[in-house]
């Protein structure tokens, strides 16, 4: 039985002392593959940023990998709606991936053997080879996109979150993309959470919802109950 990645228990989210939601429960369990959805400020992103550690709770209890939330935890992964990298403009997409190995410690990475095995292994998940070693800064979105999931996976994340990652990529790159979430989904144990408005395009992958609405939020499995708002496009 899978266990529980995320739990939520009478929890309440929002910011600068004002409420998003009611207190709602949520067990949310290892290896799934969550879609975030709902209308423009019912809460998606700051759900995030709360299991993140950025935003503490209103009220309620919350456990992320079995463990109270703190500031930074080396297991979450995160693709935000953007992400400023400033780095050498000649440094390749394959070193930037090693340079974010355990980027968390102090000292000089040390990269060994193993390490780079593993991330040919993850190269050929993403099938990011036959640009990898191509200037990070000179890639495309979509392919960028693919180099931030390398970074999720090389660091052994155990939950990666992702904020509208398919907003700004064109049909290719979103087929592309989402190819490359599909084999992450059956190939490793990551459990995904992905916000996004293109949720039509990836309804039928996902394992389950979670559904803010009128304040409220819930787990829901069925089409109906997700067809009920516009924004899902289902």
């Amino acid at each position: 039985m899978n266990k529980n990645i995320v739990e939520c228990k009478k929890l309440c989210i929002g910011y600068q002392g004002r409420n998003l939601t009611e207190p709602f429960d949520l067990d949310l369990k290892e290896n799934n593959w969550y879609g975030i959805i709902g209308a423009n400020g019912t809460g998606k992103t700051t759900f995030f940023k709360t299991i993140l550690g950025c935003i503490k709770p209103i009220s309620g209890e919350f456990r992320v990998l079995d463990c109270s939330v703190e500031k930074y935890n080396m297991h979450i992964g995160y693709i935000p709606q953007e992400r400023e990298i400033n780095i050498n403009i000649k440094t390749s997409a394959y070193t930037f991936i090693l340079n974010s190995y355990q980027a968390f410690k102090w000292g000089i990475p040390f990269y060994n053997r193993n390490l780079r095995k593993k991330l040919n292994e993850i190269l050929e998940i993403i099938e990011a080879h036959h640009y990898v070693h191509e200037p990070f800064v000179n890639l495309s979105g979509g392919q960028k996109k693919r180099i931030f999931l390398a970074q999720a996976l090389i660091n052994d994340s155990k939950l990666l979150l992702m904020d509208e990652p398919l907003a700004d990529l064109d049909p290719e790159s979103k087929q592309s993309f989402l190819h490359s979430l599909r084999k992450i989904h059956k190939e490793t144990t990551l459990s995904l959470m992905m916000i996004s408005h293109d949720m039509h395009e990836i309804a039928k992958y996902l394992d389950a919802f979670i559904h803010f609405k009128d304040n409220n939020v819930h787990l829901c499995r069925e089409l109906p109950c997700i067809k009920e708002s516009a924004y899902v496009g289902v």
